[in-house]
């Protein structure tokens, strides 16, 4: 699949959220539980932000986000504001097991013009399988954003 990487500033934004360590490919298993935790009443798109990810075991450790304007009532959801940032980005359609060939891209990209990319990267589920039905996974949409590291 051929990329179209691009450069964006992405904006200040409101999450709930809760933190996971585990395999990643399980957390959608709780992300439910921050929903349920501010009534289903989500702003934006939701988000996985991942600090660590090891590539043999899969497991990760990051957080799973809800925009939202409002106050969690469950215990172990969080509020926090994400700062702006300025990230190399890449839109994956297609099932998440095929998602690695855009990640291969974002470095390249990386490589080639000289940028630090610094975690935590995003993932940034536009379409994918609803509360009910799986959906088609060639038709998810995900949005995979790399902050990209500021000279100083």
């Amino acid at each position: 699949m051929n990329y179209k990487i691009e450069i964006r500033e992405i904006e200040p934004i409101r999450v709930a959220f809760m933190r996971y360590k585990g395999i990643v490919t399980e957390a959608n298993k709780v992300f439910p539980n921050v929903f349920k935790s501010i009534g289903g009443k989500a702003n934006g798109v939701p988000f996985f932000n991942y600090y660590a990810i090891d590539p043999q075991t899969k497991i990760g450790e990051l957080e799973l986000c809800v925009p939202t304007a409002e106050i969690p009532t469950a215990g172990g959801v969080e509020v926090k504001e994400i700062p702006r940032i300025k990230a190399v980005c890449a839109t994956h359609i297609g099932p998440y097991e095929t998602m690695q060939s855009a990640y291969v891209a974002i470095e390249q990209y990386a490589e080639e013009h000289n940028l630090i990319l610094q975690p935590p990267f995003r993932e940034v589920f536009i379409k994918g399988p609803g509360m009910f039905l799986k959906g088609n996974p060639n038709k998810y949409i995900t949005e995979i954003l790399f902050p990209i590291k500021e000279e100083e």
